[in-house]
């Protein structure tokens, strides 16, 4: 035991095993009580304690006990807001700035209320010396939610910051002053990821300019349009692995971007491209993309991309230089983050636009990448059927999740049937996660008795109907094999606020919950039928 104590390398581990990644208050104490073991231990574990922080407040606590002041608002540590009750002198920083120093990763994010704007104005104006609040900083995680301590996430930029993510920010316009100032605060930053709170952030040229001095990112994931400058240097990077922008709907950016003649993308392996809307320059950056190795590609468009347009985006896709290891395509439209807003105005495309269709003759170009083991698609104009359900089957064996998902529930009922997803049950034996609403209004026309051995452990199906749980029950059992399936179907509130829907939705989510239950009881039966004839123990 005592030979122990002299293996700093085994004591890091138990320090590190305690911490659980560090960001545990729970966890955070029990590193903190081994601290306080022995100097032997001490030497080692008051680095892990104080190398990655979710909050300021222990630091603040590092000071005099006449200097600051908690408000415990129900108990725990975690709701307790802290503040200095003067300016700090100089001789009052030491245990401070020692501790600060061993921080390299904070992450601060949650309701949960740190310190107050005063408290950091008063760290900042008196800090005595001119590094950032936290020298040694490599990863910071800056989601708070005090619109006045947000704009505080600039005091702690650092020349060592490898890592940034901002993300759902009071308001948008407090990402500027951060991301302005990236080249010359953080050389070094390999990973950026900023996420905007409403649906399309702001368009800031000086933004664009600084990002275009970053020379050593490696994954990129930026919510905020982008200037031509800013792209062609994420597009050119040679050690990029992720690029993840959004193109905004400037002419000038498009035109010069159909001006590019040289490789793009040399060595990404994720690529996802957003927009107001599908864009001629979006086809001319795919055939120029040069990496091998790019196994995961999402396109997202405010507006419905017209069909012919997204064929020629998924052909030339399918015969780039990645085509036998693209694993992952997704099609989003309208974005993500929109959603929310649509829901709350109940707002549904014009429906009536066959130029929009989403069908097989869309998707067929894909169908030459045998690779590929995930495809989620999310569109109201989605032409969902039996026979777009057999064709992909067919070609894409290897699938492991398939998404086929209106951006959300509207009471439309889908042209698939049970006996429609026949074909992905049997040639695709690897798919673990499938969402597809379907109609199960009538009952399955074919019971098949015998068990098929599946991997599927959830059924997504939306707001589908059903009206008989009983027979659809039997029916699933028999391809849905896995003891832990389950039927994942609409809540009442998922969805539009249409009374109507809302109350079918309701019925129908506790009969899919009453089919899950009968499908394992189904599968339990059946496996104890199968064991009594062959002999074995029954299964637990």
């Amino acid at each position: 035991m005592r030979r122990l104590l002299h293996s700093p390398d085994i004591l890091r581990n138990i320090c590190e095993q305690t911490y659980e990644g560090g960001y545990d208050a729970d966890c955070r104490a029990t590193v903190a009580a081994l601290n306080a073991t022995c100097r032997a231990i001490h030497r080692v574990a008051v680095k892990v304690l104080w190398s990655r922080l979710f909050s300021l407040r222990p630091l603040v606590k590092c000071m005099p006990a006449d200097l600051w002041t908690e408000n415990v608002e129900d108990g725990s540590d975690l709701r307790s807001t802290i503040s200095l009750t003067r300016p700090p002198d100089a001789s009052e920083w030491g245990r401070f700035q020692s501790n600060a120093a061993l921080v390299t990763s904070f992450r601060r994010f949650g309701l949960a209320p740190d310190i107050d704007e005063d408290t950091y104005r008063t760290l900042c104006l008196y800090h005595p010396e001119p590094h950032p609040l936290l020298p040694n900083l490599r990863e910071l995680i800056w989601e708070e939610p005090d619109a006045d301590v947000f704009e505080y996430g600039y005091q702690l930029l650092g020349s060592k910051l490898t890592t940034l993510h901002l993300g759902q920010p009071p308001s948008d316009s407090l990402l500027l002053p951060i991301l302005r100032s990236l080249h010359m605060k953080c050389p070094r930053l390999a990973h950026l990821s900023v996420q905007c709170r409403s649906s399309i952030g702001p368009v800031d040229p000086v933004v664009s300019r600084s990002i275009s001095q970053l020379d050593h990112l490696e994954t990129v994931d930026m919510a905020l349009p982008l200037f031509e400058d800013a792209l062609v240097h994420i597009a050119t990077l040679p050690g990029l692995s992720v690029a993840k922008v959004f193109i905004p709907p400037i002419p000038s950016v498009h035109d010069h971007l159909l001006s590019l003649d040289q490789p793009l993308f040399p060595s990404v392996s994720v690529l996802q491209l957003s927009a107001i809307g599908l864009e001629e320059s979006f086809a001319h950056l795919m055939r120029h993309t040069a990496s091998t190795q790019l196994t995961e590609v999402r396109l997202c468009t405010a507006h419905d991309p017209p069909a012919p347009m997204l064929r020629e985006f998924l052909d030339i896709l399918s015969n780039g230089p990645s085509k036998d290891v693209l694993s992952a395509v997704s099609i989003f439209s309208p974005l993500p983050s929109s959603i929310p807003l649509m829901l709350s105005l109940s707002a549904l495309p014009p429906l009536d636009r066959p130029e929009c269709f989403l069908d097989a003759s869309v998707l067929e170009p894909l169908f030459s990448c045998p690779e590929l083991t995930e495809l989620e698609l999310s569109s109201f104009f989605i032409q969902l059927d039996d026979e777009l359900i057999r064709l992909l089957a067919t070609a894409f064996p290897r699938l492991q999740s398939l998404r086929l998902m209106p951006p959300y529930n509207a009471g439309r009922v889908s042209e698939v049937t049970l006996e429609g997803l026949l074909p992905l049950f049997r040639h695709c034996p690897d798919l673990t996660h499938l969402a597809v609403p379907v109609n199960a209004s009538a009952p399955p026309r074919v019971l098949d008795d015998t068990m098929h051995p599946s991997e599927l452990l959830t059924l997504e199906v939306a707001d589908s109907p059903i009206g008989f749980p009983d027979e659809v029950a039997a029916f699933l059992s028999a391809h849905c094999t896995h003891p832990s399936f389950s039927i994942l179907s609409a809540q009442v509130h998922e969805g539009d606020r249409d009374p109507e829907h809302m109350r079918s939705r309701e019925l129908h989510n506790a009969m899919w919950d009453q089919v899950t239950r009968m499908i394992r009881l189904f599968v339990r039966v059946r496996s104890q039928e199968r064991n009594g004839r062959t002999g074995k123990a029954p299964e637990r």
